[in-house]
């Protein structure tokens, strides 16, 4: 359901310009946001904000509520009324009931989910207790159910304005929320100011950054010179402690494993780094830490050169020849 929730909304912001789904489920589509605004040199803010109590105050009648009402436009857009479950545990679309797989028609879906939200246990000691508000935690829907009724308030908000007043919704153009974490880039401060329209009184949401510096997900974001410049983020660089990261190359491992993680994590710094100097110092702290656990300098050479051949449209922007980048590296 959250999927098609997204590919519609992915045609329909492509056919009118307008962002009625803010969801996230990484940050590709933050630097995707950036890069277009770096393009025309016009980064002017970025906010970020928290939902303090989004798991623990949401009363279950509205969370039910909501949820129904996605069901039933995911339901109404095509003319298939089951979702089947495959043994192989997929989903897909169906016409008719099928006899032997599970499958859920839109009633039985409604059902399912009023249960798991209401019928949620658990013990302390000898005391057995029913959690009667808050989303259910550590369940696998979990998430989604957050994301997708945080999403009914945000759209049924954008559908409102679109109407009422065109300009003030395109301000929300680059606005992008994961889960309970929410960004809004070049918004003129207007979220700030308009955020208790949109979402129920029982959600407490708290400012982290506003102006021209703020951290969302895994990125480091400044306006410098019109552009906003971002690198990878990681709030373990700051812990006054020594942290065990990747793995070591004398672990119970095949080898091919501990080259893949370093390449891994090598792609992930390129993908959220703007500049050459930002990616060379966390690529170097990365290189140095998997050489002290056992990367061979051959085989990581070869490694790397490796990645950035498949995926060259990711190291393009550090103009940089890939052999004499890997050579500082090393």
């Amino acid at each position: 359901m959250y999927k098609q929730v997204e590919t519609f909304h992915r045609k329909s912001k492509y056919l009118n310009n307008y962002n009625k789904f803010w969801v996230l489920q990484n940050s590709n589509p933050i630097i995707h946001s950036l890069n277009t605004i770096n393009k025309k040199k016009n980064a002017k803010s970025i906010s970020t904000f928290d939902f303090s109590t989004l798991y623990t105050k949401l009363p279950h009648d509205k969370l039910v509520k909501e949820l129904s009402e996605v069901i039933d436009f995911v339901y109404n857009a095509g003319n298939c009324q089951h979702i089947v479950i495959s043994k192989y545990g997929k989903a897909y679309w169906a016409t008719k009931k099928p006899k032997t797989s599970v499958s859920f028609s839109r009633h039985s879906l409604k059902s399912a989910v009023k249960h798991l939200v209401q019928n949620c246990y658990f013990t302390v000691g000898n005391v057995v207790m029913r959690q009667a508000i808050g989303i259910p935690m550590g369940i696998d829907p979990a998430p989604f159910w957050a994301n997708l009724f945080l999403y009914q308030y945000e759209q049924r908000y954008m559908t409102q304005l679109i109407i009422s007043d065109k300009v003030k919704a395109r301000h929300f153009h680059s606005t992008k929320r994961f889960i309970d974490d929410l960004c809004a880039i070049n918004d003129g401060q207007l979220f700030g100011e308009i955020y208790q329209d949109i979402y129920p009184t029982e959600l407490e949401l708290k400012l982290e950054h506003s102006g021209s510096h703020a951290s969302f997900l895994n990125l480091d974001i400044t306006i410098i010179e019109d552009r906003f410049v971002y690198k990878l983020f990681d709030k373990r660089d700051d812990f006054p402690f020594a942290i065990v990261r990747m793995p070591h190359i004398d672990s119970n491992i095949p080898e091919s494993i501990f080259y893949s993680a370093l390449v891994g994590e090598f792609l992930r710094i390129a993908r959220s780094t703007l500049l050459l100097d930002d990616f060379k110092s966390k690529a170097k702290e990365l290189c140095q830490r998997m050489h002290k656990q056992g990367a061979h300098t051959h085989a990581t050479k070869r490694h790397l050169l490796k990645i950035i051949s498949y995926h060259p449209e990711d190291f393009n922007r550090f103009q940089i020849l890939p052999e004499a980048l890997v050579q500082e590296l090393l």
